[in-house]
């Protein structure tokens, strides 16, 4: 019987100790970033740049748009600040926040007896002046003249009976002087003293003659009553020029007057300006309201306001929404490219698919500062409304601030401007050739080219940036980024 073999065990393996641990892991870790290197090398320093197709595009002629953007709210064109004109205690308020008014509603008065008085006072004066009007323009009645003539026919019959008895006592005077010198002359003949006969005919002279000067002054007292009387009919009868026109004025100064004291209290009584709703009232019975002026946009543009709408200094405010303005803040460089009667188009967020245009109304004069960001606010005219359209909508506004029609352009991205001087590069019979242009009106889109292109004329484009590597194209370096332009075009404006 065979004795089986004797297996040996096999020999152990020598582990190598330099390879054991971490300094395992250092190797493997150095092959790692070797075969990484390579790769990297492979792709970069012996790589062949992919040739990158060259973008063109043509000159052509069409309209060139330039636009200024803002965004702002919308208002009722038709808001009145509405305010009593003068001060005074109100008496009653007629209307409630949210109801609605039409032109010429009463909302509110206020104490009007001051001003009633007033006018009492102004319309008696002005009865006062008519009346003495009256008297100087009406002549006088028939039996007023029958008796001022009645005077001067007893004037003039005064005197006759004066000039009558005057020369009756002269007469008389005359023949008794005349029978005394008859007597003297017969009883003292041959110039004889007759004393008592001379005595009576001097008494009798003497008295001749103050009968003589009495009558006479008779006679001139009834000629001048004669006079007067003729007078006073002449001034009774006929009317004299400046005492009409005293009297016309008189008249006018208090027809003034009466009209005056008629608007003060028509004051009194406050009535809406336009039909629409009340947003806001400022004021109970028993308060006393401040005299102000009824105030809607339009001459200026209106700027936000930390208060209530309306303002604090309204009594009332009322707001027409039947058609709409919109108002907006823009940036000092846009603003100033904004003028009066430029043509916008407004579109809305809460209404996508709506298009309104417009034209710009007014432009704020004073700037308003935030954060040190200067900005003028403009108020907008909507051409039309739209039911859908509601106080405080955003609204979005797209000014035409100038247009070139029927002008050379080119994409904006074909212009570059380089130390100051505006170039495009034009390709001609397979070369790029920069060449000097002269722009006008610049777009969103495209750039008005005045001198320097004609239509037809093949522009190059800068290339479109890719996600690796980096390429050079038309003079312009272009790195990787992400699917952009890049290089030579400057975007100047807004539409187009």
């Amino acid at each position: 019987m065979r004795q089986a073999p004797t297996l040996k065990p096999l020999p152990q393996l020598r582990r190598n100790r330099w390879l054991s641990g971490t300094r395992a892991w250092l190797v493997g870790l150095g092959l790692v970033a070797v075969l990484l290197v390579g790769l990297i090398a492979r792709e970069t320093v012996f790589a062949q740049p992919a040739a990158v197709p060259l973008r063109t595009a043509s000159a052509d002629r069409g309209t060139v748009t330039s636009v200024v953007s803002g965004t702002g709210s919308l208002l009722p064109a038709g808001r009145m600040n509405v305010s009593f004109k003068q001060a005074g205690v109100l008496t009653e308020v007629d209307v409630k926040v949210g109801e609605k008014v039409t032109t010429g509603q009463v909302l509110a008065r206020i104490d009007s007896s001051t001003q009633q008085a007033a006018l009492a006072q102004a319309q008696a004066s002005l009865a006062t002046a008519q009346a003495n009007l009256q008297a100087t323009q009406s002549p006088l009645t028939a039996a007023q003249i029958a008796q001022l003539q009645h005077q001067v026919n007893n004037a003039q019959q005064n005197y006759n009976d004066s000039v009558a008895s005057v020369n009756a006592t002269n007469q008389a005077d005359a023949a008794t002087v005349a029978s005394d010198q008859a007597k003297v002359n017969a009883d003292c003949p041959n110039g004889a003293q007759c004393s008592q006969e001379q005595a009576q005919l001097a008494n009798d002279k003497s008295k001749q003659n103050m009968d003589a000067i009495s009558g006479q002054s008779r006679i001139n007292s009834a000629s001048q009553q004669i006079t007067s009387a003729r007078d006073n009919l002449a001034v009774q009868t006929q009317v004299k020029p400046n005492s009409l026109a005293s009297g016309q004025a008189q008249v006018a100064s208090a027809q003034a007057q009466v009209q005056t004291a008629q608007v003060a209290l028509n004051q009194t009584t406050l009535t809406a300006p336009t039909s629409g709703v009340v947003i806001s009232i400022n004021g109970v019975p028993g308060e006393t309201a401040g005299g102000g002026t009824a105030q809607a946009p339009g001459s200026l543009a209106p700027q936000p306001s930390s208060g209530t709408s309306g303002g604090s200094s309204a009594f009332m405010v009322i707001d027409d929404n039947s058609s709409f303005v919109a108002v907006m803040p823009f940036a000092e460089t846009d603003s100033a490219r904004l003028a009066t009667n430029q043509t916008v188009a407004f579109t809305f967020d809460a209404i996508p698919n709506l298009t309104i245009s417009g034209h710009v109304l007014s432009i704020s004069p004073s700037a308003t500062v935030v954060s040190n960001v200067v900005d003028y606010y403009v108020s907008f005219v909507l051409n039309r409304t739209d039911p859908r359209l509601r106080e405080g909508m955003t609204a979005n506004a797209s000014v035409n601030v100038a247009q070139a029609d029927n002008a050379v352009r080119v994409p904006n991205a074909a212009v570059r401007t380089t130390g100051g001087t505006t170039m495009v590069t034009v390709l001609s019979n397979g070369q790029q050739v920069a060449t000097e242009v002269i722009t006008g009106v610049v777009g969103d889109t495209y750039t008005e080219i005045k001198a320097g292109l004609n239509a037809g004329d093949i522009v190059v484009l800068p290339a479109l940036r890719t996600t690796t590597g980096t390429t050079n194209n038309g003079g312009n370096l272009v790195r990787g980024g992400g699917g952009t332009f890049g290089g030579g075009g400057v975007v100047r404006g807004g539409g187009g």
